[in-house]
């Protein structure tokens, strides 16, 4: 038995080192490799923001252990590209190339690549390069793209960074907002058509008292609010980002605007004033308005999929609203997705406070996926006031006491207006061929507001909501 354990201890320490031992002696590669994807597309990026992390997988097809002689990027160490072979890092130190990277019968290894841009002297850049490997007799590429915008980035180390100068922002660069970007001392924000204003997680744009904010997009070049993150995968989710935020006494002037992905597109203080026209506001995740006794006027306005509500008018205030379209498809959780919710109260840390409500709708759609559309919650300490006149409403139930209710002026019930798209992704709320909508809007009120969202002439038979078709 100790002669056992003796040699035991002996050969034990030997086989741990051969057992460890890389063995760098392998054939070259000499048949293709394999990749994950032929083409890695990295998101879209801000000139120096380096990207998040992509994996590209490469497969040994062969049936023995081989080496990779060569994997390296076309451009070596003046790639904005970085790449990671197998746990170890390209860089200046070894000019962006690996050599006899080793990969076992039928295994694979991981190349995690980002791309970390310079500054660009155009409004965008495209970085195209190959990623190359050479094996014996072969030399095989993937390609790696990422589309570069230059942009304004706007951030503060203390989480706000105030303004207190009138600003304009134009279209020959992107705008990036880290934290809150607020505009005190009555300061001016003016955005051009075309340009697009990112916000990064949590962050927020606050218009201080007596300031003013003016958004002058028009057809087809709208003027672009949204997350930061562009993969396609994060486009259509909600709470990317935080609010327009509108203080007391701030006022702000909306036309041709998409908006797109935060808790509220926009959230106004007592006495604030929005005028929002031709634009779309879609996936927030409580919702499009939050009024907490403004005053706002919307004119061809198409809001979709807010959590709570497109419109979430408390503490009363004055609103009107003509051929907008509120639909709501949320289904993300348990929320209420109305279209609108009306009160004219509000809690406080000293208790319920009140305030007059004044609203009316003329030529909109109200429609909801599962519920009834508006809820009203009338408290009799102050006055609310509302009318809806030649809407299409959905009232499931009859939750809403609307026939012989002298608020509700021709109401169109139940009956769905078979909007093109709904979905976060791709939300188009045109009306199908066989709308009921087509035809039913009071000409009145029509030529108050005579073209749609798309520049196309209501008259002389409007449909109900933002689009005429």
């Amino acid at each position: 038995m100790k002669r056992l354990s003796f040699v035991i201890s002996v050969l034990l320490p030997v086989l741990v080192i051969f057992s460890c031992r890389d063995d760098y002696n392998y054939d070259s590669a000499s048949k293709p490799l394999r990749f994950s994807k032929d083409t890695v597309m990295l998101d879209t990026v801000f000139s120096t923001i380096r990207s998040e992390t992509y994996a590209l997988k490469v497969y040994n097809q062969q049936d023995k252990d081989v080496n990779i002689p060569e994997i390296y990027l076309e451009k070596g160490g003046a790639s904005p590209f970085k790449i990671n072979v197998d746990g170890i890092p390209g860089g200046s130190s070894n000019n962006n190339h690996f050599r006899n990277i080793p990969i076992r019968a039928g295994d694979s290894l991981y190349i995690f690549i980002e791309i970390a841009p310079q500054a660009i002297s155009t409004p965008e850049a495209l970085a195209d390069e190959d990623l190359i490997f050479n094996i014996v007799g072969h030399t095989q590429k993937v390609k790696l793209l990422s589309l570069i915008e230059d942009a304004d980035l706007y951030f503060s180390t203390t989480g706000t960074k105030e303004i207190s100068s009138d600003l304009l922002w134009d279209n020959t660069k992107s705008k990036v907002i880290y934290g809150n970007l607020k505009f005190i001392n009555g300061a001016k924000l003016t955005i051009e058509e075309g340009t697009k204003v990112y916000f990064h997680k949590n962050a927020a744009l606050t218009i201080g008292e007596g300031g003013q904010l003016h958004i002058n997009g028009s057809l087809n070049k709208e003027v672009l609010l949204r997350g930061d993150r562009h993969a396609a995968r994060y486009d259509s989710l909600p709470g990317g980002w935080d609010q327009i935020c509108l203080a007391s006494g701030a006022l702000a002037d909306i036309n041709y605007a998409i908006i797109k992905g935060g808790n509220n597109a926009f959230h106004l203080d007592t006495e604030a004033q929005l005028t929002v026209s031709n634009t779309k506001i879609f996936n927030f995740l409580y919702s499009g308005i939050h009024s907490v006794g403004g005053k706002v006027t919307g004119k061809n306005l198409a809001v979709n999929n807010c959590g709570t509500a497109d419109l979430y008018l408390e503490y009363g205030g004055t609103y009107d609203f003509t051929h907008c379209s509120f639909a709501n498809y949320w289904d993300l959780n348990a929320g209420a997705g109305y279209s609108a919710y009306l009160s004219n109260a509000r809690q406080t840390s000293e208790g319920e406070a009140y305030n007059a409500l004044n609203a009316t709708f003329k030529n909109c759609i109200f429609w909801t996926k599962n519920y009834t559309s508006i809820y009203l919650d009338d408290h009799k300490e102050s006055s609310f006031l509302y009318t809806f006149d030649t809407n299409l409403i959905r009232n499931s139930v009859n939750e809403i006491n609307i026939n012989g209710n002298p608020n509700f002026i021709a109401a169109l019930l139940n009956e769905d207006p078979l909007f093109y798209k709904t979905g976060y992704s791709n939300t188009l709320l045109s009306l199908k061929t066989e709308s009921p909508a087509f035809g039913k809007a009071d000409l009145t009120y029509a030529n108050q507001v005579p073209k749609d969202i798309k520049g196309i002439s209501r008259t002389p038979s409007p449909a109900l909501g933002a689009y005429q078709n």
